[in-house]
């Protein structure tokens, strides 16, 4: 009898550690989401204790590495997750991201094209691949994937049509950068600001370089253009080429 008891309770407590984990990685995941890195460490860390197959928590453990810049630890789990979870995108993407934040953009192309390969109609794939392009210099390829981006309703199209107009920019196509741009200064946009200025710069139209820095500084007092944005502007002021 007592062994028929405890054959009964064993299922009980599998599911039990398993909706424990589960619930522990859903926690971490929100931590991370909010910024609460070492708590979502943690969490990833009991969710993996009670289950090593929630490998979720080996990715989120990589990126929380990543955004500590501890970039050999974070590169380590992102590859563990590929070993682990080939089919999926995700370690791809994460460490095509790393790549390009640690200025590897040959081997950021490489991870980007297997995401690709995994979901080909994800636009976070197609904008980090448009990047890595961008970086590497090859402006026929970033135009392709920016293009693709900004047909996506989320959240990347507005981030792709700014770096498009950046390829038209560089690629001496100030006009098309310029009217690409400006539905998106118009609607609010700070970063298609700041993109607009420095084509307006390449021009040396002054006046209204000012005002799209104006405009982005106003838009985005601490945005990540925030500090070029002021230097470029008392330069002006200074040189007389631009009185507010």
């Amino acid at each position: 009898m007592q062994i028929f008891i405890i054959l009964c309770l064993i299922p009980l407590s599998i599911d039990i550690n398993d909706l424990t984990a589960q619930l522990h990685l859903d926690t971490g995941m929100a931590y991370m989401q909010q910024g609460l890195l070492e708590q979502a460490e943690e969490e990833f860390r009991q969710t993996l204790e009670l289950n090593e197959n929630y490998h979720t928590a080996v990715l989120g453990l990589g990126m929380i590495h990543a955004m500590w810049q501890s970039w050999d630890c974070a590169a380590d789990y992102f590859r563990q997750y590929i070993d682990t979870c080939p089919d999926d995108y995700r370690g791809f993407f994460e460490l095509s991201k790393l790549y390009l934040d640690t200025d590897k953009p040959d081997s950021a192309a490489l991870m980007s094209d297997s995401a690709f390969i995994r979901a080909p109609t994800n636009p976070d794939i197609w904008l980090q691949s448009g990047r890595a392009c961008l970086q590497l210099g090859e402006m026929d390829s970033a135009e392709m994937w920016f293009s693709k981006g900004i047909q996506s309703q989320g959240s990347t199209g507005p981030e792709s049509l700014v770096l498009l107009a950046s390829v038209y920019r560089r690629t001496s196509r100030g006009a098309e950068a310029r009217e690409a741009l400006l539905p998106a200064v118009e609607a609010g946009h700070a970063p298609a600001c700041w993109e607009l200025a420095r084509v307006y710069l390449g021009w040396e139209d002054y006046l209204r370089a000012g005002d799209a820095i104006s405009r982005y500084l106003m838009l985005s007092p601490e945005g990540y253009y925030a500090d070029s944005a002021l230097l470029v502007l008392e330069e002006l002021g200074e040189s007389g080429a631009y009185i507010p």
